[in-house]
């Protein structure tokens, strides 16, 4: 039997809060206080038996150079680490598997003639927007009560549980709704858009491969796992792994 690549998908939230246009945003806080660097710490330590080869990260591949200056800085003792998850977990995994170099592979762009959702939904009366925004805000609310109890180890667990992956992907089903038979903005927005985008990773994370012992280690925001996890899985090119693997113990 042929041996594939493995890929481990990790779904996590933004931790340092961006303003970046996401929908819904968990608040996440005290990620320097030494309880949670502590989490953190061992969080990593659990990544590492993976033992991944590649790390690649939410980062939009024409930032390649600048993710790989930032970590090169931090290796050599001149960057300090920001809350953000990509330096949280990932310069700090690729600092303790020694790898040379992290990996860019998001795309994240206008596309021409896709509708914006909420400029729409502001002209427009939607039951369908309201709806999903609805949802939207209790599962955030959810995640932003667990996260204040639990740790982040925890925390990832939650987000990565495959009913709540499967609830992120239906507010995604529900915006899909939106418009009318003449104007289809929902659709039109998530097969052109969302699900175009998420196929683009997809295929950034596919290019990573050099080897079918390549174990590559993904951290993204955990909104995008049901379709990577599904894109990766449908390929038949890896075996996949999730954070139920390496987080349970």
């Amino acid at each position: 039997m042929n041996s594939k690549p493995t890929v481990f998908v990790l779904g996590t939230d933004h931790l340092d809060n961006p303003n970046n246009g996401d929908m819904f945003m968990s608040r996440t806080e005290d990620l320097h206080s030494e309880k949670r660097q502590s989490e953190i710490r061992h969080v990593v330590d659990c990544l590492k038996k993976f033992n991944p080869t590649k790390i690649a990260l939410e980062v939009l591949t024409k930032d390649q150079r600048k993710l790989n200056e930032n970590y090169q800085s931090f290796l050599n003792g001149n960057f300090k680490l920001t809350s953000n998850e990509r330096h949280q977990f990932g310069f700090q995994l690729a600092e303790k598997m020694k790898v040379r170099e992290l990996f860019a592979v998001d795309w994240n762009d206008n596309v021409d003639g896709v509708p914006d959702l909420g400029v729409w939904a502001e002209a427009n009366t939607s039951s369908v927007f309201d709806d999903a925004i609805e949802k939207g805000k209790q599962l955030t609310l959810k995640y932003e009560e667990y996260f204040k109890n639990h740790t982040i180890k925890d925390y990832l667990l939650l987000l990565n549980a495959e009913e709540n992956v499967k609830s992120n992907q239906e507010i995604y089903m529900k915006l899909a709704l939106m418009g009318t038979q003449s104007n289809p903005t929902g659709p039109m927005w998530v097969a052109q858009y969302w699900y175009y985008r998420n196929m683009i990773i997809y295929k950034n994370i596919a290019d990573l491969v050099s080897s079918s012992d390549d174990r590559i280690f993904v951290l993204y925001g955990a909104g995008h796992l049901y379709l990577l996890k599904q894109f990766l899985t449908e390929s038949n090119i890896f075996n996949v792994k999730t954070a139920q693997d390496y987080l349970t113990n």
